[in-house]
């Protein structure tokens, strides 16, 4: 009972205060980098690029809870985006850093109905009602933010920026165009990551793609005051001097690594359209698929195959069309690879060092296994190609880097079409996305050939894959018909129009001139090779030496 009444004195005590501002706290203790310019200068997106541990997550919740404070207009609209609806309600709203801490309120009180600042939170609707008048809708990039498209929305914050995948939908069409109406601030929070399609979002703001934009860099070791121990010691520290403390910790956006073979920009500049479509190839001829397989136990590296393929007769590049990586055993995965290679009428091509004749007998048993269950159609068994790797990872990719560099090799793109549902009325629609290799792109951007580096399984097959396309020359076949030789104005200034003169004359003309023709037999037999026994001019004449068989 006296735990009872103790807690019940507690909310009696805090309901009998005075209001006291939510900010106060946050003033108190924020650094100087993780609070908002002034509302009134001419920004429009203020983004913090912070590492791990950094207080991101708090200066963007304690950033929008400021600017709803100040907004002495009532009915005021606000937004909250992250990558999925749950990090946004549980992260952004509920959360430790969420804005209801930032509103000096807890998910408790707003249950009970004991909020000073909050007059009710609905999960189901992603809403939530301020006593000030003011609504903030919570919503989800992966699902295009819906919920604040079309909304007067004065200011939005939007987490995890750089793991937003449908960030085209997200930031373009739903939160540019709603956030219209008073101060009119986006406020941004997350890690750079180089690897995830918003990557192409966060390098606009960071390099002036977008007006307004401020950006504050919060590093995880400016918060350690915040931070435990343990975690000091064991990810801080362990991350000293390299390329993860910088991205994780620093907030850096790393676009290239020195000593990678590829750039993100060579990358970025090999994507096209998918096979039929727009911008990619009519249609694919000569089919390879680079096979880099592992033992499948749970700690070994991961199975992997890619497709690559050639266009058509007059066009010089090869288009990947295909690359998957998992853990899988071997026999599940050979499976999976001779299916593709039937479906797409391919060749396999699979490294002999590897596994030796363990892996080709495990492929063989598999081919057999399939043809037996009428998997494999009669005379479709796929052939395979085996190779030799008897030089070191990074020294087999560089001609394939070469190839890239050239303009060579293409990525195609498949157009993905997905349903979105408004939860407000119910409505659907129809949104267009296109998916890229990340991980493949990932280990192509990343490797560097250093000791002890983790193999690019994804990329060895890359490599495979492309390993019978280097001979080609990939270039544009020739255009048809005759050919104009450097002598020919030449002849048509001495001897006029050469094609309308007979062969006889063109030939001669071509050989240095006028003969002389008056003696000797000029007829094609007259060439020939004489009989050197023959007695008689007639025999000579007759060519003579042209014996019938005996």
């Amino acid at each position: 009972m006296t735990a009872d009444a103790d807690v019940l004195g507690m909310v009696s005590d805090r309901l009998g205060q005075p209001d006291a501002d939510p900010r106060s706290w946050w003033f108190g203790t924020a650094r100087d980098e993780q609070r908002l310019p002034p509302l009134g200068d001419d920004w429009r997106i203020l983004y913090f690029q912070g590492g791990r541990g950094s207080g991101k997550t708090m200066a963007g919740a304690a950033g929008l809870a400021q600017i709803i404070i100040e907004d002495e207009e009532p009915g005021g609209q606000y937004g909250i985006v992250a990558p999925t609806y749950r990090d946004a309600w549980t992260v952004c709203v509920e959360g430790e850093s969420g804005i209801l801490r930032a509103l000096g309120t807890t998910a408790g009180e707003v249950k009970n109905n004991t909020s000073k600042s909050v007059e009710y939170a609905y999960r189901s609707y992603g809403e939530i009602g301020l006593r000030s008048g003011h609504t903030i809708y919570v919503d989800s990039a992966d699902d295009g933010a819906l919920r604040v498209q079309g909304k007067n929305l004065r200011a939005v914050w939007g987490d995890e920026l750089g793991l937003w995948t449908r960030w085209q939908t997200a930031w373009d069409e739903s939160i540019r165009y709603a956030v219209r109406k008073g101060v009119s601030k986006i406020i941004v929070t997350g890690t750079p990551k180089v690897s995830r399609p918003a990557r192409a979002l966060i390098r606009r703001l960071i390099r002036g793609g977008e007006p307004g934009v401020i950006v504050r860099r919060l590093r995880t070791i400016d918060n350690i005051r915040n931070l435990s121990e343990s975690f000091y010691t064991s990810v801080i520290g362990m991350a000293r001097g390299t390329r993860l403390e910088r991205q994780e910790l620093e907030g850096e956006l790393l676009d290239d690594i020195e000593g990678a073979l590829w750039s993100r920009d060579l990358v970025d500049a090999a994507q096209c359209g998918w096979i039929g479509e727009e911008g990619g190839p009519p249609f694919l001829t000569r089919t390879y698929i680079g096979v880099d397989p592992s033992d499948g136990l749970e700690d070994s590296d991961e199975q992997a195959y890619t497709v690559v393929s050639r266009g058509q007769v007059d066009d010089p590049h090869i288009y990947v069309t295909e690359s998957w990586g998992g853990q899988a055993s071997p026999v599940k995965f050979a499976k999976m690879v001779i299916r593709r290679a039937v479906e797409l009428h391919a060749t396999l091509v699979i490294e002999k060092n590897h596994g030796g004749e363990w892996l080709r007998a495990t492929f063989t048993e598999v081919m057999r296994d399939l043809r037996e269950h009428g998997e494999i159609p009669p005379g479709m068994t796929p052939p395979v190609e085996l190779v030799q790797a008897s030089k070191a990872k990074r020294t087999r990719a560089e001609p394939v880097a070469a190839l890239y560099d050239r303009g060579i090799v293409r990525h195609c793109q498949r157009r993905v079409r997905y349903q979105i549902t408004d939860p407000a009325t119910g409505e659907q629609t129809w949104h267009a996305d296109t998916e890229r290799f990340t991980e493949l792109e990932d280990q192509m951007c990343s490797y560097t050939g250093a000791l002890r580096e983790r193999s690019p399984d994804r990329l060895d097959s890359l490599v495979w894959a492309c390993h019978f396309f280097l001979d080609l020359s990939h270039r544009h076949a020739g255009s048809p018909g005759k050919r104009e030789y450097a002598l020919r104005a030449e002849l048509e200034a001495e001897y006029g129009d050469v094609e309308a003169r007979p062969r006889d004359d063109h030939r001669r003309l071509v050989q240095g001139g006028e003969y002389d023709r008056s003696e000797g037999d000029w007829s094609e037999d007259g060439f020939a090779p004489q009989d050197d026994q023959a007695s008689t001019p007639a025999q000579d004449k007759a060519r003579a030496n042209v014996h019938p068989w005996r």
